[in-house]
């Protein structure tokens, strides 16, 4: 495990501030309990002084400075660890900050006509296999929606402005330069699924089981004085059968072309910081890059529409957002094109819509099945979630024994989780897309 001393974060932050010399750090806990599983996020608050010369170089005097920075490792439990895949979606962070976006970044710069740059992914300092240290958004005034409340139409469509361009990037840069970009894909200190594989398929067996049961609870206690009970909570069962559930799951994060692109992959609301001036949103960010994969985008955007949208948000707009994202992203790849280019003709503007419309009714079976397993997760009390910053089990496990630790999901009984959940089935049902 990374030593974190005085002067490692003296050399982290030495190109940034190159006059500041640290004198103390602090560490506490960046996030609060339910906000995150994968991994510790932990805020060092820096403490020392920095060199300032007078205008007219007549004198030198140091000033106090203050900063911080994020620093995420990994869980201290072995068990904790086991059961979320912590160090495989640790070792996808590291490959996306090292490998892909350096990449991505490189290649839209290459653009000299691309006016705003995508930059909304925030700086990382140094990124291996037991650390990842980033810049705190914090301190820089930006803010992360309640995850119990999901988000406004207005932080939606913020939201997929910087999701279109992400997007962008690696489909624009899959079709200019195919040979760099599928190479990135297969570099072995890169991306990768960690979830959804069909090996991982007998170890969830029994986690997505349990959720499967529990979200059939919730719809059978949430309509059981409704007349069309039975339609509803068939079709959920078999959406939730063990026979199926996994491999359809597998099947729905495979890349499908041509418009497969590098997906963040977990696009729900603790994943996106904003800042605002006079109550309007000026910026925003996306964070945590662990579960990044290669697929269809229309997985980020059912995910981000099913998980923080609720049901009377998507009646009302989801044919206005689905738009606006095609829209974005057309605009923002024709910026990185030549006249000619097959986002002018074959994938122009209404080619991609009719793709996008198609992968996204194809996708919701992906948001219900992440649903089973969020819906609890974004709806809970704290206590009810698990505890990333408890003690290590050798407290409980003797160091000898052999500990083989299967996950559980997140449960929950409260009514607002029991209305989400309903409220999406009968969408999906009514919608004709189960």
């Amino acid at each position: 495990m990374t030593e974190i001393t005085l002067e490692f974060l003296q050399d982290l932050i030495k190109d940034d501030y190159p006059d500041v010399t640290l004198q103390s750090f602090e560490g506490a806990p960046g996030s609060k309990r339910g906000d995150n599983y994968t991994s510790m996020l932990y805020r060092i608050s820096l403490k020392g002084v920095r060199k300032h010369t007078e205008p007219d170089g007549s004198s030198e005097k140091n000033e106090s400075w203050n900063s911080s920075i994020i620093y995420k490792r990994l869980p201290e439990s072995i068990l904790m660890k086991e059961a979320f895949k912590s160090d495989e979606l640790f070792c996808n962070e590291v490959g996306f900050y090292n490998k892909i976006w350096p990449a991505l970044s490189c290649f839209q710069l290459s653009w000299r006509k691309l006016k705003n740059p995508f930059k909304s992914i925030p700086k990382c300092y140094l990124a291996k296999s037991d650390l990842v240290i980033l810049k705190d958004l914090k301190q820089h005034e930006f803010v992360m929606p309640d995850r119990r409340q999901g988000l406004s139409i207005e932080q939606c469509y913020f939201v997929l402005k910087h999701l279109s361009q992400f997007h962008a990037l690696s489909l624009a840069m899959k079709y200019h330069n195919p040979e760099v970009f599928y190479e990135l894909l297969n570099d072995k200190d890169g991306i990768s699924e960690v979830f959804f594989v069909s090996e991982n398929e007998e170890y969830y067996k029994n986690y997505y089981h349990e959720a499967g049961q529990n979200a059939i609870a919730m719809v059978e206690e949430e309509l059981k004085n409704s007349e069309d009970k039975e339609l509803y909570l068939n079709k959920l069962r078999q959406f939730c059968s063990e026979d199926t559930f996994f491999q359809r799951m597998v099947e729905l994060v495979t890349p499908r072309e041509p418009i497969a692109v590098i997906c963040h992959g977990d696009c729900w609301t603790n994943n996106f910081l904003f800042r605002y001036v006079d109550g309007d949103i000026a910026e925003m960010y996306l964070v945590d890059f662990q579960l990044v994969r290669y697929a269809s985008p229309a997985l980020d955007l059912a995910y981000l529409m099913y998980l923080c949208l609720d049901h009377q948000q998507r009646s009302e707009h989801l044919p206005s957002l689905l738009e606006y994202y095609v829209d974005e992203l057309h605009r923002r790849l024709v910026e990185m094109s030549d006249d000619d280019s097959i986002f002018n003709t074959s994938l122009n503007r209404d080619a991609l819509y009719e793709m996008l419309e198609d992968e996204f009714k194809r996708s919701s079976h992906f948001g219900l099945g992440m649903a089973l397993d969020m819906y609890p997760i974004m709806t809970c009390d704290s206590d009810e979630a698990p505890n990333l910053y408890q003690a290590k089990e050798s407290e409980v496990v003797a160091s000898n024994d052999c500990v083989s630790f299967q996950p559980v999901p997140v449960w929950t009984s409260n009514e607002a989780c029991r209305r989400k959940m309903t409220e999406l089935i009968k969408e999906i049902v009514d919608g004709g897309l189960l």
